[in-house]
């Protein structure tokens, strides 16, 4: 038996207020860093340490995001030295973003830090229920047309 739609806007209610308290987390934690590094600019680091090289278009697809944001958020990364630009030969009209060292470092220590994060968020659930998690939020991934590990 389908939900009642009470229970429909609960789940709702309840992805936005973990999503609204995640986002609130990260920038507290940001400030006591004080990188400077938004969570967007983390996201598109992450992103990149996964799929580089790649351009402004494959990595609008793989986040999903404007091509005209990507832009914006590649160019404060290219600004801050973290992620470089480099020509296509065959294509001179393409551009292939990396990282730099100092990018793939802001990577690692986003990836350190998102992992100690979670865990510390999730710790109210005990090894079962976690693995269950992340079952249910790969699933619901899918049906939204999006695909991780």
């Amino acid at each position: 038996m389908p939900l009642a739609p009470e229970q429909y806007l609960k789940i709702n209610q309840a992805i936005f207020s973990l999503a609204n308290a995640y986002n609130s987390r990260m920038l507290k934690d940001e400030e006591q860093i004080q990188s400077g590094l938004q969570l967007s600019d983390r996201s598109v680091l992450m992103v990149m340490r996964e799929l580089a090289p790649l351009n402004s278009r494959q990595l609008a697809e793989a986040m999903d995001i404007n091509p005209g944001t990507i832009s914006l958020y590649v160019q404060r990364l290219v600004e801050r030295g973290l992620v470089e630009r480099e020509r296509d030969q065959q294509d001179r009209r393409n551009w292939w973003l990396h990282l730099t060292i100092e990018g793939i470092n802001a990577a690692d220590e986003t990836v350190a830090g998102t992992v100690l994060y979670t865990q510390d968020f999730l710790s109210m659930l005990d090894d079962a229920e976690q693995r269950q998690l992340h079952d249910l939020l790969q699933r619901v991934a899918h049906g939204l047309g999006h695909e991780w590990q």
